[in-house]
């Protein structure tokens, strides 16, 4: 049986446009999570208390893992991230596979077990920051 060879400039272009795809959508994720950072550290700068936000190797790309974006916001309300206890660190992952955005955050509740909520961006702000929202994302 005879093997159809492939063009190499179509296969060239093919997988540079592949390349590119997944580097805007994996730098989308992260401009997402980034945005998201600000919206929590402003928030919460309204009613006295300082967040920490951060996207750690956010400038990599990746690709969805298990429906949800590798990329991580890690947030804290106890100062530095680095200097805060791990117990105290929430994470926020954008979900790969929810229109429209979605994140997931997860975090260390009081009764030892893991916590995990959704939510649309200004809704996830109001939940981990406790500042009413004069309206949520549905209202838009």
């Amino acid at each position: 049986m005879s093997k159809q060879k492939t063009d190499p400039k179509l296969e060239q272009a093919l997988t540079r446009g592949d390349l590119a795809m997944r580097q805007i959508n994996s730098a989308r994720a992260t401009a997402l999570l980034r945005a998201l950072g600000e919206m929590i550290v402003a928030a919460s700068a309204t009613i006295g208390v300082e967040a920490v936000v951060d996207v750690p190797n956010g400038d990599k790309v990746y690709d969805p893992e298990d429906g949800v974006w590798p990329q991580a916001l890690v947030l804290s309300f106890d100062g530095p991230i680095e200097e805060a206890e791990e117990e105290e660190l929430r994470t926020v992952q954008l979900i790969a596979d929810k229109h429209p955005e979605t994140f997931q955050v997860v975090w260390h509740r009081a009764d030892g077990k893991m916590g995990r909520h959704e939510a649309r961006p200004l809704a996830m702000v109001a939940f981990l920051t406790d500042v009413e929202v004069p309206w949520l994302d549905d209202d838009a």
